[in-house]
């Protein structure tokens, strides 16, 4: 019985020091500046706008969640008049997002 318990001190103290080395090669590996990832994501808005605040609400927590920038483009896919007027309205609350046509869609890409 002694063997056994003996077994298991042994095998608790090795997952400690493996985890103890572990965090101490992380924080030598990782040292230095968080690095802010870059993305692009682009955005079909077509009809009124029915879920576009939904997908750009959920966008911003995920920026904020994961450290994320960059900018997200609305193309205009056949908006009506109701949806353009939200379409701006979320330009101006989110700033990172730019709303454009399927013509201009390109030139934003490229450059």
């Amino acid at each position: 019985m002694q063997l056994w318990q003996d077994g298991v001190v042994a095998l608790l103290a090795a997952i400690g020091l493996a985890s103890l080395v572990w965090t101490a090669v992380r924080a030598v590996l990782f040292a230095g500046p968080e690095r802010r990832r870059e993305i692009g994501l682009v955005l079909p808005a077509q009809g009124d706008g029915e879920r576009l605040e939904e997908q750009l609400r959920f966008l911003a927590g995920l920026r904020q969640e994961r450290g994320l920038s960059g900018r997200a483009l609305l193309v205009d896919c056949g908006l009506t008049e109701e949806g353009r007027k939200l379409a701006h309205l979320l330009t101006e609350k989110y700033r990172w997002v730019v709303l454009c046509g399927k013509d201009e869609a390109a030139d934003f890409l490229t450059g």
